[in-house]
């Protein structure tokens, strides 16, 4: 394109007997300067001001005119110069969008390939929802993509390498949480931890889980043994609460059924079958029930247990209560 503008270009050449010019205002310059002005001189000194003006005023014309029509063809070459680059700029852009248009569209179909390979590479690995952290974005660029419309090795390799981490962090979380059971009653807990216990560093580094993991279960087996405490203490107060109310129930005579029962008549020991006798048994049963319930039901609720343990001949059910003892 270079080639083909031609351009003639003749410096506009401008003279003025400059010198000639200068050399007369100088001599007028030092005849003003020497004016005196005073009442008389007044007048004519204002109108010295306005002939001075008037020449000024005609030398800034001519500078002006004189430049203008030097300067003239300049202003047309300029304008056409810019019309011409107006045109190729043009050109220019409409080459440039459709250049964006061209990515624009190859960055897309490198997504949805990305996309559907990623979902595959789940799917086969069998990963699960929760661990499908794998973002593709980043690879969508126009190198991705063959001249084919295919994906790249490349591209390919990469995604291949963010699902590979998905399937080791699955792998890694279900190893922690299934050696946690195994850890826990090995650091001596009694009940073991789950996975809420470590939720909040579960996906931490080994060193990470390790170290939080050590201190739960520090802090765990000091809470275990303060409850164990705790109950130890419970259970001897509840035992020495039972050791005290059985001796005050000892204390106590025994109660009777206000309601005399037939004794079963004893049969003659030649109807006892050859070495078997008959045995009274007496049991012993402390329960704990409200007080609002009667000796009645409590008599017919044990009863009714005993029968249901196939036992048929109880003769005799006794009551008595721990409250009344201490009253």
């Amino acid at each position: 394109m270079k080639e083909l503008i031609v351009i003639e270009n003749t410096p506009a050449v401008i003279s003025v007997n400059f010198d000639d010019l200068k050399k007369h205002s100088t001599a007028l310059s030092e005849k003003y300067n020497n004016i005196v002005v005073t009442q008389e001189t007044l007048p004519e000194s204002k109108k010295l001001t306005t002939e001075l003006n008037a020449i000024k005023n005609e030398i800034v014309s001519l500078r002006k005119s004189e430049a203008a029509r030097a300067t003239a063809p300049v202003k047309v070459f300029e304008a056409q110069m810019k019309e011409l680059e107006a045109m190729w700029e043009k050109n220019r852009q409409e080459i440039l969008g459709q250049v964006a248009k061209f990515e624009d569209e190859t960055r897309k179909l490198a997504s949805e390939l990305l996309c559907a390979m990623r979902d595959e590479l789940w799917q086969s690995q069998n990963i699960r929802p929760e661990f499908r952290w794998t973002e593709y974005e980043s690879l969508a660029i126009l190198s991705a993509v063959t001249a084919t419309g295919n994906l790249t090795a490349g591209a390919k390799g990469k995604l291949e390498a963010l699902v590979v981490t998905d399937k080791q962090m699955q792998d890694q979380t279900d190893m922690r949480l299934l050696r946690l059971e195994n850890e826990s009653y090995k650091s001596g807990l009694s009940a073991p931890l789950n996975r809420g216990h470590v939720e909040h560093f579960l996906f931490d580094s080994e060193s990470g889980y390790s170290e939080k993991l050590a201190k739960l279960m520090k802090s765990e087996l000091e809470r275990e043994e303060v409850a164990q405490q705790r109950m130890r203490e419970k259970l001897e107060r509840e035992q020495q609460q039972k050791q005290d109310a059985e001796k005050a129930k000892a204390a106590q005579p025994v109660a009777v059924e206000s309601q005399p029962v037939a004794k079963k008549p004893e049969a003659p020991r030649t109807a006892a079958k050859a070495g078997k006798v008959d045995v009274t048994v007496a049991c012993t049963f402390t329960v704990n029930v409200s007080a609002s319930i009667s000796d009645d039901a409590i008599k017919a609720e044990l009863r009714k247990a005993i029968a249901a343990a196939g036992i048929t001949t109880l003769q005799t059910v006794s009551i008595h209560r721990e409250q009344e003892a201490a009253a």
